[in-house]
């Protein structure tokens, strides 16, 4: 036990130095956290882990991981997991002893259901029928930042030797974790900055255009009463400059830090943009927003969101011939699900993947895979299209 406890640690050290020394660039941690749960569940002997990510703000725990038997299960899909959706509270004096820096871990009874603090996971335990239970907190510089859960089929607490080995690992986790948020967050000061370019980028052509416009404007006074032609011409030309400024202010609107317009702002967007296609095809359009929605969303899932709703419309509008778009964006605990659809001509979804002819399909499908998310898109001729989208709402 003790060598395979050093060489895990010598492979973890390894990947944390190497995201230690690149924050922004963190893509081995989530798969690194994943693989790191599920060696502590090893250890100890554990059928199934978790982890809980604790919100300070909130005082609220959130499901991030769950682990069946070594594979990830989709909480959010699966209904089966409906007790793991819902972020809980942290109120009893057991969760707060546990969650406290003091605390290292705790084995629990899972068939003493009545002194259980947890009693909104005991159907996960009887479905798979556990006896045992091990509680680790997530400790980082002093402070709580979440909680591994482990279940066992037997009654007994594992060996001290494995529960500290599975304990020495999760530290390796809790850091891990914690890069993933320095990483979002160093993500978002690259894009700030790359952005603020952009933005003065933008400011100096809408000036030039708006000097333009006042020569062009100038040049009609001065011929109005001598030369009409040239006058009407300077006005044309003037009225061109001014739309091609208005349409380049409003691509900057939907292009610049959305992000950090919050889960309001990215709704908004949203309404713009069916908004948009109404006007641009005569379409009935509607956005429908359901659920409960909450006060941060990561930056990156923001980003798709949009991205997504704007390819699925353009190929709405470019290939399905619809008289109908429909957007609705559902809120749930820790997921954000997105629906574009359309009653348009549709297509053969295989024939169109076979052929190459993807219409943005497998950059959607990235987008959002990316994020460890679900995409879909179903589709048939005659009968329309429904492109969705089921993103976490926080990004670590």
């Amino acid at each position: 036990m003790g060598d395979d406890l050093g060489t895990e640690l010598v492979d973890s050290s390894e990947v944390l130095n190497r995201n230690l020394n690149n924050p922004g660039q963190a893509d081995e941690l989530w798969p690194f956290v994943t693989g790191t749960l599920w060696k502590s569940a090893k250890a100890i002997g554990a059928l199934c882990a978790a982890i809980f990510l604790y919100d300070e703000r909130s005082n609220q725990m959130r499901t991030a991981i769950v682990l069946e038997n070594g594979h990830s299960v989709d909480f959010f899909g699966e209904d089966r997991f409906l007790e793991l959706r819902e972020p809980f509270e942290i109120e009893l004096p057991r969760w707060q002893t546990l969650m406290s820096t003091k605390g290292t871990y705790q084995w629990v009874d899972l068939t003493d259901e009545a002194n259980l603090s947890c009693k909104w996971l005991i159907p996960w335990y009887r479905r798979l029928q556990l006896k045992g239970g091990l509680g680790v907190p997530l400790v980082f510089s002093g402070r709580a930042i979440g909680l591994a859960v482990f279940g066992c089929e037997g009654g007994e607490a594992p060996p001290s030797d494995r529960l500290e080995h599975a304990k020495a690992l999760l530290d390796e986790a809790a850091l891990a974790i914690q890069l993933l948020k320095v990483s979002d967050r160093a993500k978002a000061a690259e894009t700030a900055e790359e952005e603020i370019k952009v933005a003065g980028e933008v400011h100096e052509n809408v000036a030039q255009s708006l000097a333009a416009i006042s020569m062009h404007l100038a040049l009609a006074r001065s011929c109005l009463m001598s030369d009409s032609a040239k006058a009407l011409k300077a006005i044309d030309q003037a009225r061109e400059l001014a739309r091609r400024g208005i349409e380049l202010a409003r691509r900057t609107t939907h292009v610049l830090r959305p992000g950090r317009l919050g889960p309001i702002g990215t709704s908004q967007t949203l309404v713009d943009l069916i908004r948009e296609a109404g006007r641009q095809s005569n379409l009935e359009c509607d956005f429908r927003e359901l659920g409960r929605i909450p006060q941060t969303v990561g930056e990156e899932t923001e980003k798709v969101l949009l991205q997504v709703s704007r390819e699925a419309i353009n190929n709405a509008l470019q290939y399905a011939e619809p008289r109908k778009l429909g957007v609705v964006m559902t809120w749930y605990a820790d997921r954000v699900k997105l629906e574009v659809s359309d009653d348009g001509i549709g297509f053969d979804l295989n024939k169109v993947e076979q052929n190459g002819e993807g219409y943005g399909i497998q950059g959607m499908r990235e987008c959002v895979s990316r994020l460890g998310g679900r995409f879909e898109i179903v589709s048939f001729p005659g009968k329309g299209t429904r492109v969705s989208a089921s993103l976490p709402v926080l990004n670590v």
